[in-house]
């Protein structure tokens, strides 16, 4: 009997090996890092700051190691050490990803002022220090993803913060996009048309691009700041630090925009391609400054009117184009799920940031993809928690498996929608209460009670339809701003999380 047994273990073993090695080939997986924010100008003296600026973008990651900085907490942005934390766990997880999906926002919040407080010169007093310094920024954080991932592309959109101009104010044809494409171009690998992606890029910060081992798909990178309710505002204008005759251009660049995803959608249809979008601002309302407010809602919705109708009528015009978004910029694990007439038709997958600055855990995302049918069917969420840190180690886990919290086998939208519509049915459920430790990566817990605020969030595109379902849960009507970026901050949004 013990020498069946043993006939019986040295068959299934390699069985099992092989048929595990079956199931990998078919599922491809693809890494998502967003929000970085990097902030080489955190907890270093004007002295440190003179030697970064005369340094080479590749002597930057050695000087930081000398200076021997803990990973940043919650309510700053990300330094050296954090980012390259982050980076070093990705690989771990998945070295060598299809490709890397990266929505946006690679610079810190108020680079000017920071740079203002710390350069021997102003930007008014020498605006070219201040905009080659910036670029050596953007330098490293592309030598840090090159090094892990060599042959990896890495998709990478711009977000509101990435600019010369300051926060929302990227210039359409302006210098920072010219710069920028100098930079990551490299990183994109063969799934770019050079001089397509030249043309496109340098106008509006957007472009096509192949998705390796997925030849019936494509992704589409959308400059989404364009669209923003904040782009260009008063708020956020330049003044003094105008580096490089900032305007505001008004909604033309949107509208640009707009034009070209419609005219891309249309040959993506004719050439029968699938189309993934990559964006960093998502459509619809703004769901973390909610929070703060203990079921007293104020929102504001995330693009302009304009924008969001038009969206709505493209998608819906080409929905059996589209297939899945990838989206950064709330900083939160979430979801946003377009929908006409109440049918669910695309799905803006929201990733969680590195940066901590809005009290989240640092996190990315690993998602699996069937590379015979090009659906996502599963995602884990790796996250470093910053309370449990030790000795300025930073330890980074899994957090959760979709498939297990939520139960679902295929990230889209009618699969979210039908998530989150039980999850408004039954607020007390597993599902329910995952997303709600979830959402800002096991720091903060959505509170039960404001749990409808979030629901409503995800399942609706525009103020009227979010005040409607707030008033569905018995809560008051929503206080509406019009200037989403302004709404956040004087919300408290800048902070460590309430414990």
């Amino acid at each position: 009997m013990q020498h069946v047994s043993r006939r019986i273990f040295r068959w299934v073993i390699p069985c099992f090996c092989w048929f595990w090695l079956l199931v990998s080939a078919q599922a491809a997986e693809f890494l998502v890092i967003s929000d970085i924010h990097f902030n080489p100008m955190a907890g270093v003296s004007r002295e440190q700051f003179h030697t970064l600026q005369q340094l080479p973008a590749e002597r930057w990651g050695a000087y930081f190691d000398s200076l021997k900085q803990p990973p940043v907490s919650y309510g700053q942005d990300s330094n050296y050490t954090l980012m390259t934390s982050a980076l070093d766990a990705a690989k771990v997880c998945q070295p060598q990803p299809a490709f890397v999906l990266y929505p946006g926002d690679f610079l810190a919040h108020d680079w000017q002022a920071q740079y203002d407080r710390l350069a021997p010169e102003t930007i008014a007093e020498n605006p070219q220090a201040y905009r080659d310094f910036t670029k050596q920024a953007l330098a490293v954080v592309a030598c840090e993803f090159g090094k892990r991932f060599p042959q990896t592309p890495v998709l990478a959109t711009l977000g509101n913060e990435d600019s010369y101009c300051g926060d929302y104010w990227i210039q359409p044809g302006g210098p920072f996009l010219a710069s920028f494409a100098k930079v990551w171009q490299p990183l994109l690998r063969d799934t770019v048309e050079a001089e397509t992606f030249s043309q496109s890029f340098a106008s509006l910060g957007a472009f096509r691009a192949e998705l390796p081992g997925l030849p019936a798909d494509r992704l589409l990178v959308l400059n989404s700041v364009f669209w923003s309710g904040s782009y260009c505002c008063a708020y956020h204008a330049p003044g003094k630090q105008n580096c490089c005759d900032c305007t505001a251009p008004g909604p033309q660049p949107g509208r640009a925009m707009m034009a070209w995803l419609k005219e891309e959608l249309a040959q993506a249809r004719a050439e029968q391609k699938r189309v993934w979008l990559l964006m960093h601002v998502p459509p619809g309302l703004d769901s973390y400054v909610e929070e703060q407010d203990s079921g007293k809602s104020k929102a504001a919705e995330l693009w302009t009117a304009e924008f969001t109708t038009r969206y709505l009528a493209l998608i819906d015009e080409y929905r059996d184009v589209l297939h899945v978004s990838f989206t950064g910029h709330t900083h939160m694990d979430d979801y946003r799920v377009d929908r006409i007439q109440g049918e669910p038709i695309l799905l803006h997958k929201i990733a969680p940031a590195v940066s901590p600055i809005f009290g989240n855990n640092p996190a990315f995302q690993v998602f699996q993809v069937d590379d015979q049918t090009a659906v996502v069917t599963n995602w884990q969420v790796h996250y470093g928690d910053l309370a449990a840190a030790q000795h300025a180690t930073l330890s980074w886990q899994q957090e959760y498996d979709a498939r297990a919290s939520y139960g679902i086998e295929r990230v889209t939208a009618p699969s979210i929608n039908r998530l989150f519509t039980k999850m408004r049915l039954a607020p007390q459920s597993r599902a329910a209460e995952a997303y709600r430790q979830f959402y800002q990566v096991s720091s903060t817990p959505i509170t039960q009670k404001d749990l409808p605020i979030f629901l409503c969030t995800v399942l609706n595109s525009t103020f009227d339809k979010f005040s409607k379902c707030l008033q569905l849960h018995g809560l008051a009507k929503p206080t509406h701003f019009a200037e989403p970026a302004e709404l956040r901050r004087n919300a408290g949004g800048l902070g460590p999380p309430k414990r």
